[in-house]
């Protein structure tokens, strides 16, 4: 748990609850400009036989000229809206319209009542909430607070700064799992780019675990990634071997494990298997791992452009685009990237899916 700065709370989850100790609004105010009125007095109120009002008088046949937002003393108790009243020659004000009581009046903790709880605790905190809890004076917010360490690897791979050489790739796997990981409450911690070497590797993710709760990698060795990935984990103290490799495409060279009690994922080196597979399996996990709530998942149906295969047996990720209620499948391999960007969700075909059609019914499950 850490405390964060108001507006740097936004996209994180808060730690405790918050309970309002401030009313809002704290004194009746109107809604409307117009004419604060006894709302008695205007029944029968009408263009042909109006209410005639005193300004100046402070009893039920008066009434207050007020701007949005303005008090409403006692003893009015609704407000004429300003097309529905107009003022004559002194003070003098024609009402062609009844109001109800409390018309165009917010009374005192209509809005936030004193006590109630504006947040919850685990709740995501949004730019609604902020405002929320700006009404009462907070300054400061505690969230939760679960560090991922982050880590890609590879001889081919070179830090986003640097120009690649022939046979060398810039790191998006790092930024793309950083964003992720930010945009979703967790606190995630740079290690680096490592080379294919199996002593280093482990080294940096043991560092990585002594400072951070949960680690993610993706990539390894050009030659054999899955076997790089995996002996470097089983150097690490208490480690365990979980799941190794999934039905899946794209992703099959996915590694979950556990070493000291916390969890490690080993993701695909493609960037697109990189993606998928940290949102559809890495993003869950590492919710259950923090204690988050479970992740919600939006989902729209859509219509398919044009037929997409599958093999039995296996789970399929399709990104697709979407426009108008139609669901386009960007068919990519596994090593790109750019289709991340112009796909709006995902579209799952389970394994018992040998395929759909064009023009089937799908469910796809939106990017957050």
């Amino acid at each position: 748990m850490e405390a964060v700065s108001l507006v740097n709370a936004v996209g994180r989850l808060a730690a405790e609850p918050v309970v309002a100790s401030w009313p809002v609004p704290h004194f009746r105010r109107s809604t409307m400009d117009g004419f604060a009125v006894v709302a008695r007095v205007t029944a029968g109120a009408n263009e042909t036989l109006p209410a005639l009002l005193g300004l100046a008088r402070q009893d039920a046949q008066g009434c207050l000229a007020v701007l949005t937002g303005a008090p409403i003393p006692p003893p009015y108790d609704a407000v004429v809206m300003l097309e529905y009243a107009e003022q004559l020659q002194g003070d003098t004000v024609m009402v062609m319209r009844p109001v109800a009581v409390g018309e165009n009046v917010m009374d005192v903790g209509e809005d936030v009542e004193e006590g109630m709880t504006l947040v919850s605790a685990g709740k995501y905190l949004s730019p609604s909430d902020i405002a929320v809890l700006a009404t009462q004076g907070v300054t400061q917010v505690k969230v939760k607070s679960f560090k991922v360490g982050v880590v890609s690897t590879g001889d081919e791979v070179v830090s986003p700064e640097q120009v690649p050489q022939a046979g060398q790739i810039r790191d998006c796997n790092s930024p793309y799992l950083t964003a992720l990981f930010a945009g979703r409450g967790l606190t995630p911690v740079y290690l680096g780019v490592v080379r294919d070497d199996e002593a280093v590797l482990a080294e940096v993710l043991a560092r990585g675990l002594s400072e951070c709760d949960a680690l993610v990698l993706s990539g390894g060795s050009s030659a054999g990634a899955l076997d790089f990935t995996t002996n470097a984990i089983l150097r690490l103290s208490r480690a365990e071997i979980l799941v190794h490799g999934l039905a899946v495409k794209p992703g099959k060279p996915t590694v979950l494990a556990t070493a000291g009690g916390k969890l490690v994922v080993g993701l695909p080196g493609h960037p697109l298997s990189c993606a998928i597979i940290a949102h559809k399996v890495a993003w869950p996990l590492l919710c259950q791992a923090a204690g988050f709530s479970d992740p919600e998942v939006w989902e729209s149906t859509a219509v398919l452009s044009r037929a997409v295969p599958s093999v039995p047996g296996r789970r399929d990720f399709i990104p697709v685009k979407l426009e108008r209620g139609v669901a386009t499948p960007l068919l990519a391999k596994s090593a790109a990237i750019q289709v991340l960007s112009s796909a709006h969700g995902l579209l799952t075909l389970p394994e018992e899916c040998e395929g759909l059609n064009a023009g089937a019914q799908a469910a796809v499950e939106m990017w957050r």
